[in-house]
């Protein structure tokens, strides 16, 4: 666990996040802050020394955090953490609108997305596919030598999932643990949580996506594949359902022939469906009218200049999230939060600011009167009426009672 010694000599801890999971780290007083902000993210934590950093992982986003950054155990997984964190940084700013999504909602349409370049990489940035929901494309390459196959060699695309002892799908531990050959050329992460509450997950390219690489025997390792940050016992998480169909989106325009398949038995399988629902689909569709996701570019020389806290990137567990002013909004209606409407209606609703109610001035309230303090009926008193019979026994009783 990492550690910070104030000016008394006291130590502190507290609880941080890595994607939205919780971490245990220091408190950072406001020199250490500055000093951390003021270094590039993308040299962080790198040619330092390992020792503070936990033995073993014992679950995804366990990392010591060390001056207010996550430390973790080899520079490679460190190298591709920040990656992701600087391209993160590097493509901030407002979400679009929905109106950029209504032929296109829950990706259920015909896409444009950034092509795969000639060097086998797609172009670094993030992909907007719902106003609060993105998808981040990182490079973080090996620094190694690679052979390209051609694309007549290359048959399958495979998607894959995580199947280890520790149960840690964490993606960063991942990428350190493939030291020998390339085995995948992606990596994708679980759903994360930025500072402004906004959903995404990072695919993390390591390698020419035609590279030759070691994965999928069974396929005869004939073609690219993906490590999804999944345990097969665990549910597949919605937005990597969708970032796994635009990544094979992309993939199958820069080679059509390959085949988009799971790894084998239920691996990658949950994958695999939600891909060939949304092929499927499109298939019967009549017009082919395709939207361009809107993507924001991150440039290389961006990316290696961010500069960022850790709390300005993700969310952070104890604190309330930051909101711009710009994506403030009133209350919906009661009406439209009661009523199940549809996504087009929602989506025109909220391109205006709606009002709950008047606007009106505060009043004190007013002072209570002394009277109420003494108790008072709450309602008129209604006579009693006694039958004649009543009387009669009354009668006699009294009489009774005078003897």
């Amino acid at each position: 666990m990492g550690v910070l010694r104030n000016r008394s000599g006291l130590v502190a801890t507290v609880a941080v996040a890595v994607l939205g999971l919780p971490l245990l780290g220091p408190v950072l007083g406001p020199v250490a802050a500055s000093a951390q902000i003021a270094q590039s993210i993308v040299d962080r934590h790198m040619g330092v020394s390992r020792e503070r950093a936990a033995d073993r992982p014992r679950s995804e986003g366990d990392q010591t955090v060390v001056n207010g950054w996550p430390l973790y155990r080899t520079e490679r997984g460190q190298e591709a953490y920040n990656a992701t964190m600087a391209t993160l940084a590097a493509t901030a700013g407002p979400a679009p609108g929905a109106p950029a999504f209504r032929r296109c909602f829950d990706l259920d349409c015909d896409f444009d997305v950034p092509r795969i370049g000639r060097d086998g990489w797609i172009p670094a940035g993030r992909i907007w596919i719902s106003p609060s929901d993105y998808i981040l494309i990182v490079h973080s390459p090996r620094n190694e030598r690679m052979r390209r196959r051609s694309d007549r060699s290359m048959r399958y695309f495979v998607f894959h999932e995580f199947h280890n002892s520790s149960r840690n799908t964490d993606p960063y531990d991942t990428i350190s643990s493939h030291r020998s050959r390339v085995f995948v050329p992606f990596y994708m992460s679980k759903a994360g949580v930025d500072a402004y509450g906004r959903k995404y997950v990072a695919i993390v390219q390591v390698a020419p996506f035609d590279v030759v690489s070691v994965h999928a025997t069974n396929y005869g390792s004939s073609g690219p594949g993906v490590e999804v940050a999944k345990n097969m016992a665990d549910d597949l998480e919605p937005l990597q359902a969708r970032a796994g169909i635009v990544l094979a989106r992309m993939v199958k325009r820069a080679v059509p022939h390959l085949r988009v398949v799971n790894h084998r038995g239920r691996e990658g399988l949950s994958m695999l469906r939600g891909y060939d629902r949304w092929a499927e689909a499109r298939q019967r569709e009549r017009s082919r009218q395709s939207v361009a996701l809107p993507f924001v570019d991150a440039r290389g020389s961006r990316v290696a200049s961010a500069r960022a806290g850790l709390a300005d990137l993700i969310f952070t567990p104890g604190r309330s999230r930051q909101l711009a002013v710009r994506d403030r909004a009133f209350v919906p209606p009661r009406s439209l939060v009661e009523e199940p409407q549809s996504p087009q209606t929602v989506a025109a609703v909220y391109d205006e600011p709606q009002l709950v109610g008047p606007i009106r001035l505060a009043r004190p309230p007013a002072a209570v009167p002394e009277t109420l303090t003494e108790p008072r009926p709450v309602r008129p008193r209604a006579p009693v009426l006694v039958r004649p019979a009543q009387l009669v026994r009354r009668s006699a009783f009294a009489s009774d009672v005078g003897q």
